[in-house]
């Protein structure tokens, strides 16, 4: 929520629908965003036996870095259908012992996702699609790229199972076989748009 906030700036609102997904923990984090009038939460409980996956959606937040706003970016690559964006994997697992250091670590980039104007694509899939018209570009990750937040989907409550010492921030961390480093620009990102999600006595 943080991120679409910032992403989409000041003026955005966003609609979520409580299919019975939206627990007591998840409407705390929402409420804030509730009362400074950037989220509604709509009771469509009802759909919960006709549910997809997951709310719907999968946890995948894009990221624009030094400064880019989609905007620009979306200006620059005009000229291209489609462009590619990296993915930075995340564990939802690996967490901190420190409660205000709670962000997991960031791995190895991984696999793409594309945009392309629709009247441009003869056909779509998810991560490229080879049937549209125009010229594609790939080497885009100091423009955009997103964070994709996986084997959070099938957990309920809370998602940490392996907690780490502070001291592995400067570390590369190995899990599952695949190395892990700390990456803070999520938590940035949301304490730059509505503050410390932490209380501190």
């Amino acid at each position: 929520m943080a991120y679409h906030a910032w992403f989409f700036g000041p003026i955005s609102h966003f609609v979520f629908h409580d299919d019975g997904g939206v627990s007591p923990e998840v409407r705390a984090a929402l409420e804030p965003w509730v009362r400074a009038g950037r989220a509604t939460v709509e009771d469509i409980r009802g759909q919960a036996e006709f549910d997809g996956y997951y709310y719907n959606q999968f946890l995948v937040c894009i990221y624009l870095p030094e400064g880019n706003t989609l905007e620009s970016v979306l200006k620059e690559f005009s000229n291209y259908t489609p462009f590619t964006n990296e993915q930075n994997p995340m564990s939802s697992a690996l967490c901190f012992n420190d409660s205000t250091q709670d962000n997991p670590g960031t791995g190895i980039r991984r696999d793409r996702k594309y945009a392309t104007p629709a009247k441009n694509a003869y056909a779509t899939g998810v991560h490229m699609s080879e049937n549209v018209i125009g010229l594609t570009l790939h080497k885009t990750e100091t423009k955009i790229r997103y964070y994709h937040y996986h084997n959070s989907i099938h957990v309920l409550g809370e998602l940490c199972r392996e907690f780490l010492p502070l001291s592995a921030k400067d570390n590369v961390t190995w899990y599952n076989k695949l190395p892990y480093v700390y990456d803070d620009s999520m938590k940035k990102n949301e304490s730059n748009t509505i503050g410390s999600v932490h209380s501190h006595s």
